[in-house]
C-alpha cells in the first residue's frame, strides 16, 4: 500500500506541471488582451533614451520613447478597432513634457515606475528570468495577454548609414505573430509601388527568434514564452538610416507605421 501511495504522489508530481501549462497555454490561446511595452522610459534631464536619430538634418529630430508616447494610441487603436482589448505601460514614471505627458495619458499608459529604470529586476511569474526594463513584462502578465508587443526602433550607428535589414525579434511561441506582423509590415508600408511607403531598398522585414537570456530584452520574451504568450520587439525602422528618419518624422506616416504594426497584431490574433 506504502509503494502505491508513493507512485501515485509521483504520478501526480509528474502530471501537475503539465496540466498547469496546459492550462497557462489555453488562457494565452483563449485572451483578448494585448498589452504594449514602449520600449526604454523618459529621462528628466536627458530625454528619451534608447535609438535616436544622429542629429536633426534629415527632417528633425526623432527619439524612440518620445515617437512611441506619440503614436503607441494608434497601434491601440488598431487593435481595439478589431474588438480586442489593448493596454501600454512604460517602465518609467510619467514624462515632465506636457504634450508627452498629454499623450500618455490619452492613450491611458500605466507608468510602472521602477524604482531605477536602468536596473535588473527579476520576473515574478518566472523567478529565474532577469533583465532591465522586467517589471513592464511583470505587468504585462499580470494581465494574462494573448500577446506583448514591444515598441522600440533600430539605431545602429551614430552616424547616418542606411540600414535595411529591420526585423521583429521574437520567442519562441511567438514566431507565427512574428512572420505575420512581418508580413504585413513588407506589404502594407515597405517600397509600397506607389512610393508611398518607407524606403527600404526592396528589403522586406525580417523574423528573428531570440532567446539568449538577458542580451537584447531575450528575458523580457523568455519570460513570456514561460507563460505562453507570444511576445515580439519591433526593430523594423532604424533611426540612423535617413531614408526611414525622413518618412517617420512625417506625422501621417508616424501614424501609417504605427498603425501596420497594429495591424500585424490583429492579423494575427485572427488566426489563431
Amino acid at each position: 500500500m506504502k509503494r502505491l501511495l508513493l507512485a501515485a504522489f509521483a504520478i501526480i508530481a509528474f502530471l501537475t506541471p503539465s496540466c498547469m501549462q496546459q492550462q497557462m497555454q489555453q488562457i494565452a490561446y483563449n485572451s483578448k488582451v494585448v498589452v504594449l511595452d514602449i520600449g526604454h522610459y523618459f529621462e528628466p534631464t536627458r530625454g528619451g533614451q534608447g535609438a535616436r536619430t544622429p542629429d536633426a538634418t534629415k527632417g528633425g529630430m526623432i527619439e524612440e520613447t518620445e515617437f512611441w508616447y506619440r503614436y503607441a494610441g494608434e497601434v491601440k487603436k488598431t487593435i481595439e478597432e478589431a474588438g480586442y482589448s489593448c493596454r501600454i505601460c512604460n517602465r518609467g514614471d510619467v514624462p515632465n513634457d506636457p504634450k508627452l505627458a498629454a499623450a500618455a495619458e490619452k492613450a491611458g499608459v500605466h507608468h510602472v515606475k521602477s524604482p531605477i529604470p536602468t536596473a535588473i529586476y527579476r520576473s515574478t511569474h518566472h523567478p529565474r528570468r532577469i533583465a532591465v526594463g522586467m517589471l513592464s513584462t511583470n505587468y504585462a502578465l499580470d494581465q494574462q495577454p494573448g500577446a506583448v508587443v514591444y515598441l522600440h526602433h533600430n539605431s545602429n550607428s551614430a552616424r547616418w548609414r542606411v540600414f535595411n535589414k529591420g526585423a521583429f525579434y521574437c520567442n519562441e511561441v511567438g514566431v507565427r505573430m512574428a512572420q505575420t506582423m512581418a508580413q504585413v509590415m513588407s506589404r502594407d508600408i515597405l517600397d509600397t509601388p506607389d512610393g508611398s511607403g518607407m524606403p527600404n531598398n526592396g528589403v522586406p522585414c525580417g523574423v528573428v527568434l531570440r532567446t539568449d537570456g538577458r542580451k537584447g530584452g531575450g528575458d523580457w520574451l523568455n519570460a513570456c514564452n514561460e507563460s505562453y504568450v507570444p511576445a515580439v520587439i519591433t526593430e523594423v525602422a532604424f533611426l540612423s538610416n535617413p531614408q526611414h528618419a525622413r518618412y517617420l518624422n512625417k506625422h501621417e506616416n508616424a501614424v501609417k507605421f504605427a498603425r501596420v504594426i497594429g495591424r500585424g497584431v490583429v492579423e494575427y490574433l485572427n488566426q489563431r
